[in-house]
């Protein structure tokens, strides 16, 4: 019942596997199997990795002033438009101005705009990231679904994977499939992790 559980032998810290197993969920077991293709970086975040970094790059335009009706009292959270089509379009020379800066913006920018986060947006570039934020920002309520499962990352080489995980039984949702396409269009490194159940006792993935 519930989500599928599976079994990954526990690794110390020198990379040795120790002498114990571990109950892992299927992004947990697709994250180790990442690791050892040599991502050293990985979160499963869904769609809140993006959501993130649509937030951080975006704060003071999100924020702006000057435009009228999005803000009538002082504990808003966000503005009103913001789950809107109108976002975009209120906003539109100021997005396409930080789109067209994190197009063209080096590694160094990168990381001054988003200190925090500097290993990953080194190693997803500007242009991936500016249409992901374009694209966010048209529809902000409908594009935080069916972001893919996990991103991982390989800090020496600057190399990257968006991976959707699929359990046994599990297929993809039009959302997600609408996704993977639409970052596979910028230029993403996306896949789709099949983890397929092999007995009692273990897994495979593809």
């Amino acid at each position: 019942m519930g989500k599928s559980r599976f079994l990954l032998p526990a690794i110390g810290d020198g990379g040795e596997s120790a002498d114990a197993t571990i109950i892992c969920s299927v992004e947990d077991l697709s994250l180790a199997h990442y690791h050892q293709q040599g991502f050293d970086q990985g979160i499963h975040g869904e769609g809140s990795t993006f959501s993130t970094l649509f937030g951080l790059l975006l704060w003071d335009i999100i924020f702006m002033e000057g435009i009228p009706d999005v803000f009538r009292n002082p504990y808003q959270s966000c503005p009103l438009d913001l789950y809107t089509d109108c976002f975009y379009e209120n906003r539109k020379e100021a997005i396409d101005c930080r789109v067209q800066l994190l197009s063209e913006a080096s590694v160094e920018t990168l990381h001054d705009m988003l200190a925090e986060a500097q290993s990953l947006v080194s190693c997803m570039r500007g242009a991936f990231l500016g249409g992901v934020i374009k694209r966010m920002s048209k529809d902000y309520r409908h594009c935080r679904g069916g972001l893919p499962d996990l991103v991982v990352w390989n800090t020496s080489n600057n190399t990257y994977k968006l991976v959707e995980v699929k359990g046994p039984s599990d297929r993809l949702s039009q959302k997600q499939q609408i996704w993977l396409d639409e970052l596979q269009k910028l230029g993403g490194d996306v896949e789709v992790c099949h983890v397929t159940a092999t007995g009692a006792r273990g897994a495979r993935l593809e």
